[in-house]
């Protein structure tokens, strides 16, 4: 056999769902925020809410509103979503693991579908300032969290599921004895 018909295949890269576009559409979204906040600025009431009362869905602190302020309550929102869109690349770039075909494949899953679950986190993340700076209706925010809460479930069942069949490549199925 030739050195090429022995060396290993070269595994394609794994890539998000849409793209990198999908990553980086909360910061977009955040400097869309910011620049209608620049334009309405002196319509903006003076004080702003930071914080809800996460079982009544009322804003119980508020911070008066100032350029600091502003930029921090956005400025920390941009460094989590940052921070989970390098998360979601890093977990795209390990490399492969020496293993089976199957054990592999598994993992890929795994691995793809975890950078989705932290990319989906940054939306939710990003969005959590317009309910500090937009005119939304009040049940908007209940609605926010009804939908968040469902996506934590769902993002977590497709990883545990993931985890299992990947657990179950490495190991062989479980016996019940």
């Amino acid at each position: 056999m030739s050195e090429l018909e022995t060396a290993p295949k070269r595994l394609p890269a794994l890539r998000l769902p849409g793209g990198w576009i999908i990553a980086v559409l909360p910061l977009i979204w955040l400097l869309g925020l910011g620049a209608w906040v620049l334009m309405r600025w002196s319509r903006l009431p003076q004080l702003i809410p930071v914080h809800w009362n996460i079982f009544t869905g009322f804003p119980d602190f508020w911070v008066r509103r100032t350029p600091t302020t502003v930029l921090s309550v956005m400025g920390t929102m941009g460094g989590i979503c940052v921070a989970f869109i390098v998360l979601a690349w890093l977990m795209l770039q390990q490399p492969p693991p020496q293993t089976s075909p199957r054990l592999l494949a598994a993992e890929r899953v795994f691995r793809r579908q975890s950078a989705l679950v932290i990319v989906v986190a940054a939306w939710f993340i990003a969005f959590l300032p317009a309910f500090s700076l937009l005119p939304l209706p009040f049940g908007a925010l209940r609605i926010w969290m009804a939908v968040f809460a469902a996506a934590v479930l769902c993002g977590g069942a497709v990883l545990v599921r993931s985890g299992i069949r990947m657990h179950r490549e490495r190991n062989g199925p479980a016996t019940g004895q």
